[in-house]
């Protein structure tokens, strides 16, 4: 998932406190194992009540795009160290990634473009359904 933040914003992220958020693209990077359809809903829609550390940005940011890779097995962490390693990215240290062994699944694209960067995902998850859907601004 693509977000954009639009201004500087520190944000309380359940137990990792006060993180800084400087202006910019960010990906996020989960899985839907109980149900795409049901996941990408949940984004779409006010969130009442958080549950995962994305659900506190979503309010404060906007969602630009999703990127989508069907798969039977969980593929979250794979694609969370291959963006650790991608020059251009940085990792927000603990963010999404309480429950595994990654640094990060929250990720600040400094000047990257994502249409490469797709292709690229795509090609190492060997995906063919790799799919990305746009979302509009809101009237």
């Amino acid at each position: 998932m693509f977000l954009e933040n639009p201004s500087r914003q520190t944000l309380i992220v359940g137990r990792l406190g006060f993180l800084e958020f400087p202006v910019g693209t960010y990906a996020y990077v989960g899985s839907a194992m109980g149900g795409l359809s049901k996941r990408v809903q949940h984004y779409l829609k006010p969130i009442r009540k958080p549950h995962w550390h994305i659900d506190t940005l979503i309010p404060h940011f906007r969602l630009r795009e999703l990127w989508l890779f069907p798969s039977s097995r969980r593929q979250e962490c794979e694609i969370a160290r291959f963006l650790s390693q991608t020059p251009g990215i940085i990792p927000v240290e603990g963010f999404g990634s309480t429950d595994c062994k990654c640094s990060s699944h929250l990720f600040y694209l400094s000047n990257m473009k994502k249409a490469p960067l797709f292709k690229t995902v795509k090609g190492a998850l060997d995906c063919s359904g790799a799919m990305t859907i746009s979302i509009p601004e809101a009237p």
